[in-house]
């Protein structure tokens, strides 16, 4: 191979090459997202060099062999074997430019030295610099050609970055940059490494082999890849192996295969506002997105190693196992990690940060955590995730407001009930009325909370991987004759309503299966063999087990899960707990309905009871008032024309219709 560094600009303007892409590439896939990022790093070349700041780009290396070699008065064949989405980016960007600007000459000049090579054999299409794959080829001509034909397909790569860039440059234009500058100081000062194989004379040097190790072989790199990477790149190799040994090393070992998700949520923590996920398919997004961010800070790469490093430390405890010397702190981070609380790793790291540089005390962080565990866990039961993923992280920035509270807990649950609607503090009225109903046994995490009750009736929790541990129905989830005795008259919908209720299910630690067991010996079972309280209390006091016994124990239960396991501060027990300066959409919560009866307007003798904050339990089912609305009018076949129903305009509570309510609230 033979290595030269090459000015972007100068590489394409060669009068005797024309570059080919061969068939086994493939087409071409850059998004707009990647040609952003191409374009920000010509304005930021260009601004750099206009201000009298000498600056060049690096944007990668071209490899590429000759299959017809330059003769007198005719252009070389060079065929790219890597390189082809940067160059065809170029390209679009040049015939972007041609388009925008009004010189005619310039724009001819353009054409004949970056689009165009007048000394290519052949036709006038095979003159163009840059021979595409025939998939893009015909766009890709015609943009060439500046051609208003069919040819060019408007939902293709080739055209929408076009586009793209036209656009971008328009509106450039009219913030009065010049473009010719745009070039001069942005554009020209691009550079690459273009890697000449000579496979003729060198057999090693196959173009196919080359391309498939480069393309086919190897993983792409990962945003923790890229982030080392640029770390390292400047450095003194010196430098280099103390750095990595001092503070790479430790993360690596720290976070295996988690350090790209801990720079997403270091950045988060960082920005205290959110990133996309660090995915395969985001990797270089956030990598541009991290190097922005710090280049933009004065911060020196000693120092964010530093930070890094010590802020890995703690996100290792976040995401397993590992202790941070403080029981109480590792088992809130235990029960997050449980439900799957992601979301609000980097509000727990900034929090934990400040803990371990002493701005938080043992208490004051404990507390700040409970209430944060609390909030997650009553979100859960409901099923509420909604929001969370862009709220959490920007909580961080009321961490100063909370610093200057004397109670932490106490400003931490206020911070978190003034979030609004959709990530509301779901208050006692919702939970209670939501689990009377709730299929609580196909809840996902039936066994977790079943747990945790246990747990504030004993101080001790359940392990939770030991294989003894069962949920227990207490009335089987199919009957026999004997239980249908138990049960008494209707016997069949008191089980179908209730078989899988809170108030049905508890915990054992058994190794016999109690299945249809009558309710006189399970009792005794769970009296003696069960050990756990949750398996006795209101449960072997009782003489039989029918729908009273297990709307009894059923309260019971969620009030200790209110009371003990879940509580909030007593204001917020019954009051709406989120903002709805920002809420629009209808909200049983918002005008108090929960647990309450409506009636449908058409028909008073339709009834629905009000569960949760947007559903009604109707015929057994839980619906949403817009498609319950159409699956009546269906019924009566009257339906409209759209099928589309506007719910609460056709339900009503007290004579009122609920929109009016909502009004009125």
């Amino acid at each position: 191979m033979q290595p030269n560094v090459n000015n972007l600009l100068d590489f394409l303007s060669n009068y005797n090459v024309t570059f080919f892409i061969p068939p086994y590439q493939r087409n071409y896939e850059w998004t707009e997202d990647q040609c952003d990022i191409f374009f920000k790093d010509i304005k930021k070349t260009y601004e750099s060099n206009n201000n009298g700041k000498y600056t060049e780009h690096f944007i990668g290396t071209i490899t590429y062999y000759a299959e017809k070699e330059y003769i007198l008065g005719r252009s070389s064949q060079y065929i790219l074997i890597d390189g082809q989405q940067r160059i065809t980016t170029a390209m679009l960007f040049m015939i972007a430019v041609r388009d925008v600007i009004d010189d005619q000459k310039l724009k001819e000049y353009i054409k004949d030295n970056y689009l165009c090579n007048p000394k290519a054999e052949g036709d006038d299409e095979y003159k163009i610099k840059l021979k595409q794959i025939e998939k893009d080829w015909k766009s890709y001509k015609s943009l060439i050609f500046d051609s208003d034909s069919n040819e060019v397909v408007k939902d293709s790569c080739i055209y929408k970055n076009y586009r793209f860039f036209y656009d971008n440059l328009k509106e450039l234009q009219k913030h009065g940059i010049d473009i010719v500058k745009l070039i001069d100081y942005g554009l020209r000062h691009f550079s690459i490494v273009s890697l000449q194989l000579e496979p003729r004379d060198k057999k090693w040097e196959n173009p196919q082999e080359i391309f498939e190790s480069m393309n086919s072989l190897g993983k792409p790199l990962s945003l923790a890849d890229l982030v080392r990477n640029y770390l390292m790149l400047g450095l003194s190799s010196k430098e280099q192996n103390e750095y990595y040994k001092r503070y790479w090393l430790k993360i690596e070992n720290l976070l295996p295969g988690e350090i790209s998700n801990f720079i997403r949520d270091y950045m988060q923590a960082y920005e205290m506002k959110s990133y996309m996920k660090a995915t395969e398919a985001n990797y270089k997004k956030l990598y541009y997105e991290f190097k922005t961010l710090f280049e933009k800070s004065t911060i020196d790469t000693k120092s964010l190693l530093e930070d890094l490093c010590f802020k890995a430390n703690i996100y290792s405890s976040i995401i397993s196992d590992r202790t941070i010397d403080n029981a109480n702190i590792d088992a809130l981070l235990a029960d997050f990690r449980y439900v799957k609380f992601s979301v609000a790793y980097s509000l727990i790291l900034e929090l934990l940060t400040k803990w371990k540089k002493g701005e938080f005390n043992n208490s004051d962080i404990i507390g700040i955590l409970e209430a944060l565990r609390i909030y997650c866990l009553r979100r859960r039961l409901l099923g509420l995730t909604s929001a969370e993923n862009k709220n959490m992280p920007a909580l961080a920035r009321q961490i100063p407001e909370i610093e200057k509270s004397d109670d932490k807990k106490d400003a931490m649950f206020s911070l978190l009930s003034s979030l609004e609607n959709s990530c509301r503090l779901p208050n006692d009225i919702e939970i209670q009325n939501a689990l009377e109903e709730t299929n609580f046994y196909n809840f996902g995490y039936c066994k977790f909370y079943l747990s945790l009750i246990e747990e504030a009736l004993t101080k001790s929790r359940p392990n939770l991987n030991d294989k003894l541990l069962q949920v227990e129905h207490i009335m089987p989830q199919s009957l026999n004759d004997k239980w249908r005795v138990e049960l008494g008259d209707n016997a069949e919908e008191i089980h179908t309503e209730y078989v899988n209720n809170i108030g049905n299910l508890t915990l054992i630690r058994h190794n016999q299966e109690l299945g249809q067991k009558d309710f006189s010996y399970k009792r005794e079972i769970y009296q003696d063999k069960a050990g756990l309280q949750i398996a006795k209390t209101n449960i072997t006091n009782c003489q039989k087990w029918n729908k009273d016994s297990i709307i009894n124990r059923s309260n019971w239960l969620i009030r200790v899960l209110l009371d003990d396991v879940l509580p909030i501060p007593y204001s917020m027990r019954k009051s709406n707990n989120f903002s709805t300066k920002e809420s629009s959409r209808f909200s049983f919560e918002h005008i108090g309905l929960i647990g309450k009866e409506v009636h449908f307007a058409d028909d008073y003798d339709i009834t629905a009871k009000v569960v949760n904050d947007r559903e009604v339990l109707f015929e057994g089912k839980r619906w949403k008032l817009s498609p319950l609305t159409r699956e009546i009018y269906t019924r009566k076949g009257t339906v409209n024309n759209s099928g589309a129903y506007q719910g609460p305009l056709f339900w009503t509570y007290n004579g009122v219709r609920l929109t009016d309510i909502d009004k009125n609230s």
